[in-house]
This record gives C-alpha cells, sequence and structure tokens, in this order.
C-alpha cells in the first residue's frame, strides 16, 4: 500500500454524528458513551481489538441494534430505525461476507443496489466501469476470484450514490495489490463528497487510508485523532497488546 495518499481536507458540520451512544445486551455493556463523527468527503477509521465494539457500532448505525442511550444523525437528522429505509437516507453499507447473490451476474449484483436510481442502467455501468469490472459483467459473480467479489460489492453499495458509505472489513482477504488498489478506491470515493466510515482490522491500512481514526477498547472510545496522533498514543499500544502500529 502506497504511502502517499494525500487526505482529503473537510470542514464543516459532521454527516454523521454519534454523540453518546451506548448499547447493552442484559447485562453486557457493548458501548459505553460512545461519540464520533464522519463530515463529507472525510474517511473515518474504526478500530480495535476483537470484540471492542465495532461491529455493534455500524449495526447501531444501520437500526440493526436498538441503542440503550445517545442519538446517531445524518445531516441533523435522527436515522429511521428501520434498515430497510437506510437507502432513502442515503446510506450503504458493505458486509464483510460480501452478501452477494452468487447465482446472479455481475451486473445484477449491482443492480440490486439501486433502489430509487432515477437510470439504474446506466448507473450501474458507470460504477461498472469505474471499478474495472465491465469485462465480467454477465458472468456469475459466484464463478468471480475473491479480490474481484469484493469490488462487486462495493459497486453495489455506490450504484445509488450514497451521502454515507459504512466499510465492514472492506481489506480482509486481500493481498497486498488489491489493498493497494481498494485504498484508491475508497480515497476517490471521498473525493466525490462522500462521508467514509470503515472498520478493519488492517492497521497499516486504516493508517495510509483514513484521515481521522478512532479507537474502541471495551466499548469505549480509547484514542482519537490524525493517524499519526493515533499513532503515537500509549492506550492503543496496550489495547493491541504491542501491535506495532505504522503510519504514513
Amino acid at each position: 500500500m502506497s504511502a502517499q495518499m494525500t487526505p482529503v481536507r473537510t470542514g464543516g458540520e459532521p454527516h454523521l454524528d454519534v454523540r453518546g451512544l451506548s448499547v447493552r445486551f442484559g447485562g453486557l455493556s457493548a458501548l459505553d458513551d460512545v461519540s464520533l463523527q464522519v463530515r463529507k468527503g472525510e474517511v473515518v477509521g474504526l478500530i480495535g481489538p476483537n470484540g471492542a465494539g465495532k461491529t455493534t457500532l455500524f449495526n447501531a448505525v444501520c437500526g440493526l441494534v436498538r441503542p440503550s442511550a445517545g442519538t446517531i444523525t445524518v445531516d441533523g437528522d435522527p436515522l429511521p430505525g428501520d434498515p430497510t429505509r437506510l437507502s432513502a437516507r442515503g446510506v450503504a453499507r458493505t458486509l464483510q461476507g460480501l452478501g452477494l447473490f452468487r447465482g446472479l451476474t455481475v451486473r445484477e449484483n449491482v443492480l440490486a443496489g439501486h433502489l430509487g436510481a432515477t437510470d439504474p442502467g446506466a448507473d450501474a455501468q458507470r460504477q461498472l466501469d469505474a471499478l474495472d469490472l465491465a469485462a465480467h459483467a454477465d458472468r456469475p459473480v459466484g464463478d468471480l476470484p475473491y479480490p474481484e467479489q469484493k469490488k462487486v460489492a462495493l459497486a453495489r453499495a455506490l450504484v445509488a450514490q450514497p451521502g454515507l458509505l459504512l466499510l465492514d472489513e472492506p481489506a480482509g482477504g486481500l493481498g497486498a495489490e488489491d489493498i493497494a488498489t481498494l485504498g484508491e478506491l475508497v480515497r476517490h470515493t471521498a473525493g466525490t463528497g462522500c462521508a467514509v466510515l470503515l472498520v478493519e482490522h488492517h492497521v497499516d491500512f486504516v493508517m495510509s487510508v483514513c484521515d481521522r481514526v478512532v479507537v474502541l477498547d471495551f466499548g469505549r472510545v480509547i484514542a482519537s485523532g490524525t493517524p499519526d496522533e493515533v499513532a503515537g498514543d500509549p492506550a492503543v499500544d496496550e489495547a493491541y497488546l504491542g501491535i506495532e502500529v505504522t503510519t504514513r
């Protein structure tokens, strides 16, 4: 992964604003007073050890779990508790397990994400071209190598032109060259004005592609800032049990 990506400089009010979010499952506190913001054109990484609460936060934003306290807004308005209405609010998410329809073609999988696009065929073709998938458009998606399937999942999320993109382990299972390509795609997506929040275990990838990083441990935010600031925080080293965190 190249360490020379230039972050998109952003300002203004947050597009996604999570304030004081807490989630409990019975007697277990999965998230405790978590706050984070993502502005348009910004890539924010969410990292932490296994069980830190990263997926729970994603699921809360998507309406799959109900917070016990706190607020989640997009452009100042609360998100619906119904995950089927997220696309209408301009929110798209990729899944760690891809969630593709393996018996359908690449084009059909991308079209499945249009959800109200004015010209779904043209929008799908633009994403196929942008992600170098046009040559595979009529192949069953299950026949493609895993890195190409990852691209299909991203194209499906982008076809509706979301204002907020949630990426769940986008680099998982990819080699170094494919991770480098993914980083370029993520930065390009942010460059269009999309707000991007990603959960990822590949810390080097996060540090190279994100404008800001939020670190969770045991459901609480233990560090937040630029990649350089987070990498220099002793609490992060402790949470990762000595894992080496490199910066751009």
